[in-house]
C-alpha cells in the first residue's frame, strides 16, 4: 500500500517527494473530503478513498511519473489515475477564486504598501510576467506550440504580488506568441481596458519587463540602446529588483511542482492547462498556510532573451506613467 509508505516518511521524505508539508496535505485532504457529496449506490465498485485521491494528484504534479508508473504506485488502473488527476485538479480550480484574488480595497492598499517599501516606488499593485511550460507536440495546430528556443510550450501568465501570490493567471496560450499578445488576449486586459478605475485605482499599476508596452496601468523598464542616462538605468535596476517577485513565484512554482517543467507524454491541452492553474491555487495555499523553504528553479526558458521584440502589437503605448514614476524616484533621490 503506496499510501502507508507515504504516511511512513519522516518530514524530511515528504517535503521531499511531495513538495508539500504533511500539515498542508492534511488541509487538503479534508478540504476535499468536505466537498464530496456521499454516494449511496456506487454500483458494487470500491470507491477511492479522499486521501488515496489527494496523495495521487500531489505525487504527480510533485513528480514525473508516467500515468502507467503513477496508476501501479497507487494500485489503481491509469485511467482511473487520469481521472482522479483531472478531478482533484478541478475542485483545486474551483477553490482557485478564493485562493487567487485580485488585490481590492484593503488588500490593494496593503499591497502597494509592501512593495514601496520594498522599492521605493508607489502605486505598485503587482509584477506581470509570462513563463513558458513545456509540453508534447500537440496532435492538432502542434506548429502553433512551436516556440522559438525550438521547443514546444504553452504559456502561463500571471500577476504576483509582493508576497509571491498569483493575483491573475492566464493559461493555454501556444508557446509561438509573444508575451505582449498573450496580454492582448487575456481577460486581464480586457477588463483593464473597461474597468480600469477598479482593477487600478487610485493611480495603481503594474510593473512588467520590456516585452510590454508602457501604458498608464504598465510600466515596463526603458529600452536599452545604449543611449539611457545614470537616472535611467537607476530606474531600470530598480525597476528589475521590484520584478524579480514575479519570476521568483514562477521559480518557486517550478521547484516545487516539477510536472511543470515538461509534460512529457500528455497531448490534451485543456488537462495541462488544469494542471497548471492547480499548481497555481496550490501554490498560493501553500504560502497562505507558511509552507515555504523551496529551493527556487532557476528557470532557463526562452522569456528573458525574446523580451526586446514587436512592442507594434500595442498600437497604444502611453510612456506618460512611466515618465511620472520615473520624476517621482528622481526627487525622492532614489535613482
Amino acid at each position: 500500500n503506496f499510501c502507508e509508505v507515504i504516511e511512513g516518511y519522516d518530514e524530511t521524505e515528504f517535503k521531499s517527494h511531495m513538495g508539500l508539508r504533511r500539515s498542508t496535505v492534511e488541509f487538503l485532504i479534508e478540504e476535499y473530503a468536505k466537498s464530496i457529496e456521499p454516494k449511496t449506490n456506487t454500483g458494487g465498485r470500491e470507491t477511492v478513498p479522499p486521501r488515496k485521491k489527494v496523495y495521487t494528484y500531489i505525487w504527480y504534479i510533485s513528480n514525473t511519473n508516467t500515468f502507467r508508473e503513477l496508476a501501479y504506485l497507487f494500485g489503481v488502473s491509469s485511467s482511473t489515475a487520469w481521472a482522479i488527476v483531472g478531478g482533484v485538479s478541478s475542485w483545486l480550480i474551483n477553490m482557485g477564486q478564493e485562493y487567487i484574488k485580485w488585490p481590492q480595497g484593503t488588500d490593494a492598499i496593503a499591497t502597494k504598501c509592501k512593495f514601496e517599501t520594498r522599492c521605493g516606488s508607489p502605486d505598485v499593485i503587482g509584477c506581470i510576467d509570462c513563463t513558458h511550460i513545456h509540453i508534447k507536440a500537440p496532435k492538432e495546430n502542434k506548429e502553433n506550440y512551436f516556440n522559438r528556443n525550438h521547443t514546444y510550450s504553452i504559456v502561463l501568465q500571471a500577476v504576483v504580488d509582493a508576497d509571491k501570490k498569483f493575483t491573475d493567471v492566464t493559461c493555454g496560450e501556444p508557446g509561438s506568441l509573444h508575451d505582449s499578445a498573450v496580454l492582448l488576449r487575456s481577460g486581464l486586459f480586457a477588463r483593464a481596458q473597461s474597468d480600469s478605475e477598479n482593477i487600478f485605482p487610485n493611480n495603481a499599476f503594474l510593473l512588467g519587463d520590456s516585452a510590454y508596452p508602457a501604458t498608464s496601468w504598465l510600466v515596463p523598464p526603458f529600452k536599452d540602446y545604449g543611449n539611457l542616462t545614470a537616472s535611467q538605468r537607476n530606474f531600470n535596476k530598480l525597476h528589475s529588483s521590484t520584478r524579480i517577485v514575479v519570476e521568483e513565484a514562477f521559480g518557486l512554482l517550478k521547484s516545487r511542482f516539477r510536472r511543470l517543467l515538461h509534460f512529457s507524454e500528455q497531448t490534451n491541452i485543456c488537462f495541462v492547462v488544469n494542471i497548471i492553474v492547480s499548481a497555481c491555487v496550490l501554490h498560493n495555499i501553500c504560502i497562505t498556510l507558511d509552507d515555504l523553504n523551496v529551493e527556487i528553479y532557476q528557470d532557463e526558458d526562452l522569456e528573458n532573451s525574446l523580451q526586446d521584440e514587436c512592442n507594434e502589437v500595442h498600437p497604444q503605448t502611453n510612456s506618460n506613467r512611466r515618465d511620472e514614476l520615473f520624476q517621482y524616484l528622481q526627487q525622492q533621490n532614489l535613482i
